[in-house]
């Protein structure tokens, strides 16, 4: 039992942790991408990142924050997003990771449970006395 309890003890915050960083990752996310909207609803060029080889807009350099990476987004697509309500915990990925992360969370606890129990049963029915 006490495999199963630290198996949970580790499980249950990282669950936390990716989830929080998924959500916070998303509003971030969504955050930039209505920066890069308002500079292109004010007027602003945007250059592109290499010019003899790709039509990728550099991004980058209109100040916003650089917290998603946005180089293979068409910047239509970018403002799109950006026109979408911004993300809440349930309709980011947190809510799924969260799911998923408790949800194995829970059968390997009861795995490890079940598998010192099976151990112990079987030492314990070679080692009875007849």
């Amino acid at each position: 039992m006490a495999l199963a309890l630290l198996v949970t003890l580790i499980g249950v915050p990282i669950t936390i942790y990716v989830a929080y960083d998924k959500f916070n990752s998303a509003t971030n996310a969504h955050d930039s991408a209505q920066c890069i909207a308002r500079r292109a609803r004010s007027g602003y060029t945007f250059k592109k990142k290499y010019p003899d080889f790709s039509e990728q807009l550099d991004y980058a350099a209109t100040g916003c924050p650089r917290t998603y990476v946005w180089d293979y987004w068409a910047l239509t697509d970018v403002m799109a997003l950006a026109d979408l309500p911004a993300p809440t915990f349930m309709t980011s990925d947190a809510s799924s990771a969260l799911g998923i992360g408790f949800l194995v969370t829970g059968v390997l606890a009861v795995v490890a449970y079940l598998g010192f129990w099976l151990i112990g049963w079987l030492c314990a029915g070679f080692t009875r006395d007849s």
